[in-house]
Parts: structure tokens; C-alpha cells; sequence
């Protein structure tokens, strides 16, 4: 090696160091730039379940109180009770639904039989809305409106979830339905941020928006058709499989995410814009590759000390081997190593007065498996155990190490006891 610094191949010996560096620096940029990709992703697919959850959850609780309002009204005697336990009997349900606008019973013209918010009802006729139309031919599933302005409420946006009244002898007889504001959708989207130039939209499969956040409208979009879109018509044909493409909104590219409302005749998808997503890494890359070609340069100058770096080099592989924390039959940190952590997480968590979590894990008659089984047996069942411990710790900082014999160590940084309980049960 001496020879080669100070010889002729010095050019030789930079330019293969120079190729090294850079081919390192391009892998670490790849690899960062599916990890930042994959981060966007995953929070995108986080935010689609939540949504799609609480969505899900609150029409659930609506149409379960519209199923409990048709079976009332068929129920005779209804007209014989008073008014507060006859809108007990028809309303009450309905009381655990989230920005319920109203509930309605219409008579087979239309109008209002029963209101949920007046006693006697409100004067309407809503037999020219859909959600009063489609229910008088139809076999009594729920029925998801278009989206509309509330003439009971001042205009305010909202859909409507209907189901059909059906007579004795399978006649119509009116529908009952109930109004949910948009608001819903709006307050759940106003609170999420998946960063610049993303959205997420709700829409009927028809292609019918209810709520796209942000709208270019100011208003969400509500009421738009975009069934001949590409998008939409992607998300249709494919259910729940993500792809790329052009918003026709906003001549945007991004990544979608999308899924059906279980139960509903809804879509809920998510796009994330690809430039705004690897913004940050763009800038982390360039600034990383600056410095590169900076060190490289410096490289040149510093060849003189490679010998030194060598000999240090050399020294620290030497105490880094005598200091070896790795237990060689679980392939875990051993407990010199969990020494070393646990004071280091202490004085963290001290410091920044955090909570601090350690399990101990102890097996239970792993003597018994020694005497009936052999040491063999034993050590592997050590080792399998000590893998399951390893895979239930997912975060970057949580620790696990061998502590002695059968006993294991956890370590779990800023985890409370739920937290640690919680991991405890996974393990």
C-alpha cells in the first residue's frame, strides 16, 4: 500500500477511491429515496384507513338507525303514541351519528310524515330528490344521494342515506331518510396535511364528488362528475390497486391510493403529488452530492495521510472486535451491550424527562426443557425466541439483548405503560 501511495499509481489509487465514494453516495441516495417514497406511501395508506374507518363507521350508525326507523313506521299503533315516545321510537338511534342533519319520514307523495327535529313535522315535499326516486323500484337496500343543498337547513351541502317503506302487500309507501351534512367529510380532512399539491377525494361510484380536498372551487368540488376521468375510471376497474396518473382537475401527476366504503356505494382515495413527496430528499440529494465532489477533491489533497487513516483504521477493527456485544448463540447484543444501552437511554430519558421502558423477560421451566430435551434443544429454543423478541420491536430505537441464561432485556425509549404493556402482549 505504501508503494502504491508513493508510486506511480497514485492516479490509479485516487480514481478507484473517487469511483468507490461516488458508487457508495449513489447507492445511499437510491436507498434513502425508497425509504422517503416509502414513507410518503405508508402515511398515505394510514390516512386512507382512518378515514375510510371513521366514514364507514359513522353512514354504519345512520343506516342502522334508518333500518330501525322503516322497521318502527311498519310497526301498527305508531299514530296511537304520544308525540315524545313516538319520536323516541323513530329517532332515538340515531343519536350516536356524527353531523346528522335531519331524519325524515315521507309519505308515498313526498312529504314529510315525521321529523326528527320538529313535532308537528316541517311542511316539504322531496319527491323530486334521487334518494326519493330510486327508492320506489327498489328491492329496499340503502340508498346513497347525490350530494345537495338542505332546503330544511338553509342550504347547508349535505347527502342522504335512504331506504324504502314497503307495504303489506309490496307496495310503496314512502321512504325514511336521513340528511349527513358534508361537513363530516370536511372536518376530518381539514386537520390532515400529506404535504403539497396532494388531495383526497370522496365520490360516489358513479363518479359523483361529494368532498375533494383542496377543491379548486373553494366549495370541494361537491357535485362535480368526473366518472369519464381516467382516474375514476382506474380506481373502477381496479379496485384498491394503486397507480399513477394526471389529475384532469389540476394537471397534476400523483400516486393514488383508493378503496370502497364497506357497505357504501362510496370511493375514497388518496393522491400524493411525486414532485411535492421527494421534495426534501431532492434537496437532501443535492446537497449530498455537492459535498461528494467536495471530499474528492479533498481527497486528492489528503492522499499523503492514507497511511495514517489505514493504521487508525486498523486500531479501531482491533478494539472494536475486543470489544465484541454480540451474544453468539441468539445472535442478539449481549448484556455487556445492554450495560452500555440502558445507561445511555437513562440519562436520555432523564434529560429529556421522558418515560423509559424495560421488559424483562424470564422463560418459564426452561430447566425442564434442558433435562427432558438436551442443551441442544434448549439453545434452540433460545434462539427462536430471541428472534420473535427481535421482530416485535419495531421502532429504530427499541433495544433487545440476551441478559443471561433465559433471561431476555427490552428496551423500550419515551414508552409508557400501555405502550410497554402492549409490546409485552406482542412478544
Amino acid at each position: 500500500m505504501r508503494r502504491l501511495v508513493a508510486g506511480g499509481y497514485l492516479s490509479l489509487v485516487v480514481a478507484t477511491v473517487v469511483a468507490v465514494i461516488i458508487a457508495a453516495q449513489g447507492l445511499t441516495l437510491w436507498r434513502s429515496y425508497q425509504a422517503t417514497w416509502l414513507l410518503a406511501v405508508r402515511s398515505a395508506e394510514n390516512v386512507l384507513n382512518t378515514l375510510s374507518s371513521s366514514i364507514g363507521r359513522n353512514l354504519s350508525v345512520i343506516d342502522l338507525s334508518l333500518w330501525g326507523t322503516q322497521e318502527a313506521v311498519a310497526t301498527s299503533g305508531l299514530s296511537d303514541l304520544s308525540a315524545e315516545l313516538r319520536q323516541m321510537v323513530l329517532f332515538d338511534r340515531a343519536a350516536g351519528a356524527q353531523f346528522l342533519g335531519s331524519m325524515l319520514v315521507l309519505n308515498r307523495e313526498g312529504a314529510i310524515a315525521y321529523d326528527s327535529g320538529s313535532v308537528p313535522p316541517r311542511d316539504g315535499n322531496f319527491s323530486d330528490r334521487d334518494y326519493f326516486a330510486a327508492q320506489i323500484h327498489s328491492r329496499g337496500d340503502t340508498y346513497v344521494s347525490a350530494p345537495f343543498e338542505s332546503r330544511l337547513r338553509a342550504g347547508d351541502p349535505s347527502i342522504a342515506l335512504s331506504r324504502r317503506i314497503t307495504g303489506p302487500r309490496g307496495q310503496f309507501e314512502g321512504v325514511v331518510m336521513a340528511a349527513l351534512r358534508i361537513a363530516f367529510f370536511q372536518s376530518l380532512l381539514d386537520s390532515l396535511d400529506l404535504g403539497s399539491k396532494s388531495v383526497i377525494a370522496l365520490t360516489r361510484t358513479d363518479g359523483t364528488v361529494i368532498l375533494r380536498h383542496p377543491s379548486m372551487d373553494g366549495k370541494g368540488n361537491t357535485g362535480v362528475n368526473v366518472a369519464s376521468s381516467p382516474v375514476f375510471q382506474r380506481m373502477v376497474r381496479r379496485p384498491e390497486e394503486p397507480f399513477s396518473d394526471r389529475s384532469v382537475f389540476d394537471d397534476v401527476s400523483r400516486y393514488y391510493l383508493h378503496t370502497r366504503i364497506a357497505g357504501f356505494p362510496l370511493l375514497l382515495s388518496v393522491g400524493i403529488s411525486t414532485e411535492a413527496a421527494m421534495s426534501e430528499w431532492i434537496e437532501s440529494a443535492m446537497t449530498s452530492s455537492a459535498l461528494t465532489i467536495a471530499m474528492c477533491v479533498l481527497l486528492i489533497l489528503l492522499i499523503r495521510a492514507l497511511r495514517l487513516a489505514l493504521a487508525h483504521s486498523q486500531e479501531v477493527e482491533e478494539q472494536l472486535e475486543v470489544l465484541a456485544v454480540t451474544d453468539q448463540l441468539t445472535g442478539l447484543p449481549n448484556r455487556r451491550a445492554f450495560d452500555l444501552a440502558a445507561a445511555t437511554e437513562m440519562r436520555r430519558a432523564a434529560r429529556n424527562r421522558d418515560y423509559l421502558a424495560i421488559l424483562l423477560i424470564d422463560i418459564d421451566h426452561f430447566k425442564q426443557i434442558n433435562d427432558r430435551y438436551g442443551h441442544n434443544v434448549g439453545d434452540e429454543v433460545l434462539a427462536r425466541i430471541a428472534k420473535q423478541i427481535a421482530r416485535s420491536i419495531r421502532r429504530p430505537g427499541d433495544f433487545a439483548a440476551r441478559y443471561g441464561g433465559e433471561e431476555f432485556v427490552v428496551i423500550l425509549p419515551a414508552t409508557e405503560v400501555g405502550g410497554a404493556t402492549f409490546i409485552a402482549d406482542r412478544i
